[in-house]
């Protein structure tokens, strides 16, 4: 779904691809952390999180999509930018449904789908 909001952007093959790899990345480093945060890294216990491989790779996650996303930022205007890496808020809870067991609502749903309307309503302006 969102490759075809980015398609109507009239983006590059590249410039899509970067906004695609940081939402990627950035939904990632999300889910990597909570699996950290769920096999015992504490924020507080700084040995813990160095030792924990989920949360190492969700900061590497992190740090890349960083750089994917100024890469995107020399290419796109932030205003269109911005509002299409909110897919990340439609990417995260899907998959922390199949990943965690997170349980989906219609509210939750429906936020999902207002996040995509307001990405395609960006990309049609």
């Amino acid at each position: 779904m969102s490759v075809h909001i980015l398609a109507a952007l009239s983006l590059t093959p590249q410039t899509t691809f970067l906004m695609l790899v940081t939402v990627l990345l950035n939904g990632g480093a999300q889910l990597l952390l909570r699996a950290a945060a769920l096999r015992g890294a504490e924020p507080t216990r700084i040995l813990s999180l160095a030792q924990s491989p989920f949360f190492v790779a969700g900061v590497a996650c992190y740090a890349c999509s960083v750089l994917t996303w100024l890469a995107v930022l020399k290419r796109v205007p932030l205003s269109i930018a911005t509002p299409t890496i909110a897919l990340v808020y439609v990417l995260v809870p899907l998959a922390a449904r199949v990943v965690f067991g997170d349980v989906l609502n219609w509210r939750i749903g429906c936020g999902m789908l207002l996040v995509v309307a307001g990405v395609t309503l960006v990309a049609r302006a």
